[in-house]
């Protein structure tokens, strides 16, 4: 669904060398991802490349662009090494072709082995965790003086932690 800000995807994932091929169909539900909060999202015609975070770690999520609540594969850092192996990438292209429920051709595993190997770079480089974010409403005001004089002040805010759950 698009939305004015960004997109906006759920479905259950799969995480690449994960003993839980859908992991998100029994054991979490649906999983939902605002690319509003991701660090980088990549549009290659049907295959969207959503760079963000997964369980604290930095992850590459490959998603059908317009199909609603298609699974999702998901390349994490700590396997980024893997996919610089030519055999390894050609392997997991076609496992991704399938997750992704898309027509498991030469054509179609050469085009997400492309868009997995060209984005390890920006997987790699991009932060380690997201910005924090913030409470809209602040709890006070803090004034920094130097001899009585005001010269700094700033609001404190309390920071978002935690699950949060929308029903």
């Amino acid at each position: 669904m698009r939305t004015q800000a960004g997109y906006s995807f759920s479905g259950p994932p799969c995480v690449a060398d994960s003993p839980h091929p859908y992991l998100g169909e029994s054991a979490l539900g649906t999983i939902s991802l605002d690319t509003n909060k991701a660090h980088l999202v990549r549009q290659h015609r049907d295959i969207t490349a959503v760079f963000t975070w997964v369980n604290d770690e930095r992850a590459m999520v490959l998603l059908p662009s317009f199909r609603k609540n298609a699974p999702w594969y998901v390349v994490m850092e700590s396997a980024a090494y893997k996919y610089d192996n030519p055999r390894y990438l050609a392997r997991q292209s076609a496992i991704a072709a399938e997750v992704l429920g898309m027509d498991e051709s030469t054509t179609t595993w050469g085009r997400i082995a492309s868009i997995i190997h060209d984005g390890l770079p920006d997987l790699i480089r991009m932060p380690s965790a997201p910005d924090p974010e913030f409470h809209l409403a602040s709890i006070g005001h803090m004034v920094l003086r130097a001899d009585g004089e005001v010269i700094g002040g700033q609001d404190i805010r309390l920071e978002k932690t935690g699950l949060e759950f929308a029903q």
